[in-house]
């Protein structure tokens, strides 16, 4: 029996020019011969190639435009089985061979990477925080979604109902606790009891951005510690793992008696700047001392000096700044942060022009949560741009147009297949871009 797989791949042309996606929907069965679709893309709008597997052995040959949409009527049936894919774009990791467009026809499959049959166990299930950044990471592991009913009652109450059978399975179920918090917060809670009571082998929560997390100590007399009760109703409801993105206090892994992994996101946001035009002006810059650590990584990455900003916090909304520490004048800022909420960090940026800053301020930020009052701040001529990740998903209403957005899929996707076999992630946390742009 056929069966539909799909990977994507980078390549480019043997003279230079920009790295493309290749998104792969091949057959295979147990000979090894079956018909592949290859979509190319120049601009995401364009399908270009169609490619043909025979044992091994690839040919590809290039269709004029009017013919690309005959060709993929041809397979729709098939691709349906897949949902929703489609070319999906962004960088994915890089490649220890990579695939050369013109070399196609002399490669043989195995560069293609095809759906190991070790992970037949795995499954990975979404809530309704994020569920575009959980099918980036399905697809760049090979597989759609699995089916999950989350149904919201008339009374407020939500019901959830696995809708396939996990039992003796790996579960990885992605759900960041973005707005509204605490429906998404039960919503996870009620997915791994589900999980659990359904004999699911082992469950991992993948929880991008982490809620509560500025709630991890008692900052004044009678005050709850919520990151705490976070951490341990998700061990109580039978969460085997946790994974999530640049928390903002590294203490809350203690609160687990589970594995805990904290997955970096400033190498993808890194790179998002190299080889800018204004880098070689440019300097890193901490908000507070808290965060000299994370831009300390970023500093280094770029090879930039690193600047580092004092504040003092009047209340939960007052932050005013007493000290920059380093040299700004005449540089291009890159002020980096955890997560960008209020924009308290966005108020900082006239201190940093008093002290001579140029007023061209770039922002990289994890999590965008983005209030109202942040928004209004981004329209101040001296942000040119506030680069954030798809942590947490964006209603159109924050879409600003200084907004720019990089994902953490590859990286998601990457740390669950290392997790799964019981292999190293390590690698995450070592800065690499992609293979160099010509």
């Amino acid at each position: 029996m056929m069966n539909l797989r799909y990977r994507i791949l980078q390549s480019r042309w043997p003279d230079g020019g920009e790295w493309q996606d290749w998104g792969f929907f091949y057959e295979s069965d147990e000979s090894n011969r079956g018909e592949a679709l290859v979509l190319f893309h120049h601009n995401m709008d364009e399908l270009h190639w169609i490619v043909h597997h025979v044992n091994h052995r690839i040919r590809s040959r290039r269709l004029p435009l009017e013919r690309v949409e005959d060709a993929v009527a041809k397979y729709s049936d098939r691709l349906r089985v897949l949902r929703d894919i489609h070319i999906y774009k962004g960088d994915d990791e890089p490649l220890s061979t990579a695939l050369n467009a013109i070399e196609a026809h002399v490669l043989g499959l195995d560069h293609i990477a095809p759906h190991d049959a070790s992970e037949e166990t795995m499954r990975v299930f979404a809530g309704r925080a994020n569920r575009p950044l959980a099918q980036a990471i399905a697809h760049r592991l090979g597989f759609p979604l699995s089916a999950v009913s989350i149904t919201p009652l008339p009374d407020s109450e939500v019901h959830v109902q696995i809708d396939e059978v996990v039992r003796q399975k790996d579960v990885f179920v992605v759900q960041p606790c973005s707005a509204p918090v605490n429906d998404h917060l039960l919503e996870l809670l009620l997915l791994v009891d589900a999980f659990r009571r359904a004999s699911a082998h082992s469950i991992t929560a993948v929880i991008p951005y982490f809620p509560y997390s500025r709630q991890e100590r008692m900052a004044r007399g009678r005050e709850a510690i919520s990151a705490r009760v976070v951490a341990s109703m998700l061990e109580t409801v039978g969460a085997d793992r946790i994974i999530y993105v640049d928390i903002h206090t590294e203490a809350i892994q203690g609160f687990f008696t589970v594995p805990v992994d904290q997955l970096p996101a400033y190498p993808i946001l890194a790179d998002y700047f190299r080889g800018k035009s204004f880098l070689e002006e440019a300097v890193v810059v901490a908000p507070d001392v808290g965060r000299a650590r994370l831009a300390g990584k970023y500093a280094q990455a770029l090879g930039l000096p690193l600047v580092v900003m004092q504040k003092r916090r009047d209340g939960f909304r007052r932050v005013r700044t007493t000290h920059v520490v380093g040299d700004v004048r005449g540089k291009v800022p890159i002020l980096i942060d955890d997560i960008v909420a209020s924009g308290s960090v966005l108020g900082q940026i006239p201190t940093l022009l008093e002290h001579g800053a140029r007023p061209e301020v770039h922002l990289a930020i994890t999590h965008p949560v983005l209030l109202p009052s942040a928004l209004e701040r981004l329209d101040e001529d001296w942000v040119a741009e506030l680069v954030v990740t798809d942590t947490i998903l964006l209603p159109p209403v924050k879409r600003h147009p200084k907004l720019k957005i990089v994902s953490v899929a590859p990286m998601l996707a990457y740390a669950i297949r290392g997790i799964y076999h019981g292999e190293s992630i390590s690698p995450l946390w070592d800065f690499h871009a992609p293979p160099a742009r010509g």
